[in-house]
């Protein structure tokens, strides 16, 4: 676990009536979804009651959320310890059980009126109709409504058919929302008010060749704006008539930060389109983030997605810029496939946004350089200091690299040493 100073970057707590026979799984599927191989925002359960003497009436009640102070019993925040400038985000899975019992209603209730000066968002999920019988202070809260609720069998459980779409629909969902905060993150920490004032829409940039990936593009755009919160640039609409194309790329992909990520329709003609390999490269060119009294430097990348669309018996070239790209075979025959890239990919807006947090607990020296992504030779060669191997730190998210991953890396960079987030003591 990755602290910053005291405190974990963001602190994300499920909370479910311990009734709701589906809690648990749903609170381990977000766990595995927003903390992937373990890596990624620190997820904690509120469901079990606290251990209290039987006789105290909060016994009914999980331990508090760090900065919690009950009026019932007094109770202090327990670990993780937590500063006043950290994100806290709650997602309270809500069901007739909560509903029903009076003890949690007003629990959320105090969630919700403390939200604002405890620096907490709530992210209510209504999993029945009975969802939005919230106290009060929760009525404004916008629910994630995930698709197929519908009444459990008898035992409580949903099918497995019921579940699955539940859970899809929720990922998507929980997926866009934290997305959204994480980018914010930084303005959070200045003063600002999460999801309380109007922000430009996240966009993801789709890139394709004309010949051959026009429909796969087409689609992913089509379920963007149908079903998302989020904005797609696809350049047969979304360029000018006489405008300068380059210019206009430019401003879209390298110039907006909120142009947060591109998916690339690899199909056979991709390779040999100058434009999209010039979209590309843009999206894997690091940037260099400018911190105001910092000695150290920052560098950020953008996330970008391969849609593998090549037809059976393709053939096509080798892009370098592909290297170390998640790729996502594509298929007319899946359904709901544009559903799981378009989440994909914002997951790994997310995950980039998170890494760019945590790099802020990084040393602060002149001689240490913090990235947002795994390295790679490719993307390595566009940071000045490492490209000449001038002696210095690299600060990279995640675990240790693999032995032969380093020894090839120093064959490049003989005077540059890579050091894990992990590496550095919380």
């Amino acid at each position: 676990m990755i602290h910053q100073g005291n405190e974990v970057v963001p602190e994300v707590y499920v909370l479910w009536h311990p009734g709701f026979s589906e809690g648990e799984a749903l609170a381990r599927t977000i766990y595995g979804w927003v903390r992937p191989n373990g890596l990624g925002p620190q997820v904690f359960y509120r469901s079990l009651p606290a251990p209290k003497p039987p006789e105290s009436p909060p016994h009914v009640l999980p331990p508090c959320i760090p900065r919690e102070q009950r009026k019932e019993s007094g109770e202090l925040p327990r670990f993780p310890e937590s500063s006043d400038n950290n994100l806290q985000v709650v997602i309270l899975l809500i069901d007739a059980n909560l509903i029903a019992d009076a003890t949690w209603r007003h629990w959320i209730n105090e969630l919700a009126e403390s939200a604002v000066a405890s620096r907490r968002v709530l992210l209510p999920v209504a999993l029945d109709g009975t969802a939005y019988n919230v106290p009060p202070a929760m009525h404004a809260c916008n629910f994630l409504r995930p698709a197929g609720v519908a009444a459990t069998g008898p035992d409580g459980r949903w099918s497995l058919e019921q579940r699955e779409v539940v859970v899809r629909s929720l990922l998507k969902q929980l997926t866009e929302a934290l997305c959204d905060l994480m980018l914010q993150f930084d303005e959070f920490r200045g003063g600002g008010a999460p999801l309380e004032v109007s922000r430009s829409k996240v966009k993801i940039f789709l890139s394709h060749a004309k010949a051959d990936g026009t429909e796969p593009a087409k689609r992913i755009r089509d379920y963007i704006y149908s079903q998302t919160q989020i904005a797609a640039f696809f350049d047969e609409n979304d360029i000018p008539f006489g405008s300068l194309f380059d210019k206009v790329l430019d401003g879209n992909v390298a110039g907006s930060a909120r142009a947060a990520a591109l998916i690339a329709v690899r199909s056979a003609f991709y390779a040999d389109r100058p434009w999209c390999r010039r979209e590309l490269s843009l999206f894997r060119q690091p940037r260099q983030e400018r911190v105001r009294g910092r000695r150290n430097q920052f560098w950020m990348l953008n996330p970008v997605l391969v849609v593998d669309a090549l037809s059976d018996g393709d053939e096509t070239v080798c892009i370098p810029e592909f290297g170390n790209v998640p790729t996502i075979r594509w298929s007319s025959a899946i359904p709901l496939q544009e559903e799981k890239i378009v989440t994909s990919v914002l997951r790994n807006v997310l995950l980039g946004a998170h890494n760019q947090a945590l790099g802020r607990s990084m040393p602060d020296e002149s001689d240490c350089i913090v990235l947002n992504w795994r390295p790679d030779i490719a993307t390595l060669m566009q940071i000045p200091r490492v490209r000449n191997n001038t002696k210095c730190r690299v600060f990279y998210p995640g675990r240790d690299l693999s032995g032969p991953e380093l020894r090839y890396l120093g064959d490049f960079f003989s005077r540059v040493r890579f050091i894990s987030f992990d590496r550095i003591a919380p």
